[in-house]
C-alpha cells in the first residue's frame, strides 16, 4: 500500500506526553494546530486566520524522548512524517476523524525564534542517571559543553561530512 508523507508547520496545543508503547519503547505524543493567515477581501490591509486543523503526532524511542525534552505548549514546530486518517465513533453516536502523523523528522520552526542543539551521545555518559541509558540527554543548563577545538595549527583534520566535531567540557570544567 502507498504511504502519504506530509510536512506540517504549526504550534503545540499542549505539552508532549510520554508513554510506554506495547513493545516497551518510549512513545511521545502531542497535538499540533495549524492555520493559515490570509488577507480579508472586504477589508484591505486586514488579515485573518483560517479555522485550525489539528494533527495528533507520535514519535517513538529516543527520538520521542528528545521531543518530550525539547518541546512545550505553544512552541512553533515543523513536523514531517507519515499521515494516517482514522475514523471513529464518539460516545454520543456521532462520527469523527482523527488525523495522525508518525513523525520521521521534527524541529522548532526557526522563523519564530532560536533553539540550541545538544547531541545525545556526547552528554549521556557524563550523567550519573544516564550511565547505561543510550537515549538520555543531558541538561545544557546544568552540563555545559562546547565544540572541541580544531586540530593544532599546521595539522589537517580528517574531514567528517555533516559533523561539527565532538562536544567537550569547557576549559576549567571536568566531566564527571
Amino acid at each position: 500500500m502507498y504511504e502519504t508523507h506530509v510536512t506540517v508547520q504549526g504550534r503545540l496545543v499542549a505539552d508532549p506526553v510520554v508513554k510506554q508503547a506495547r513493545d516497551g519503547a518510549a512513545r511521545t505524543t502531542f497535538r499540533v494546530a495549524q492555520s493559515e493567515r490570509h488577507p480579508v477581501r472586504s477589508d484591505p490591509g486586514q488579515w485573518a486566520d483560517s479555522d485550525p486543523s489539528y494533527y495528533d503526532v507520535s514519535v517513538f524511542r529516543a527520538f520521542g524522548t528528545n521531543a518530550a525534552r525539547s518541546l512545550r505548549k505553544g512552541h512553533p514546530v515543523v513536523v514531517h512524517g507519515k499521515l494516517r486518517a482514522r475514523g471513529f465513533q464518539r460516545d454520543d453516536g456521532s462520527f469523527g476523524t482523527a488525523v495522525e502523523i508518525e513523525a520521521y523528522s521534527l524541529g522548532h520552526d526557526l522563523r519564530w525564534g532560536c533553539t540550541q542543539f545538544t547531541r545525545n551521545g556526547d552528554l549521556a555518559p557524563t550523567l550519573p542517571e544516564a550511565r547505561g541509558a543510550a537515549d538520555v540527554v543531558g541538561d545544557p543548563a546544568r552540563d555545559p559543553y562546547e565544540l572541541a577545538a580544531g586540530p593544532p595549527p599546521g595539522e589537517q583534520a580528517e574531514p567528517t561530512p555533516a559533523d561539527s566535531g565532538p562536544l567537550v567540557p569547557p576549559p576549567g570544567e571536568r566531566a564527571a
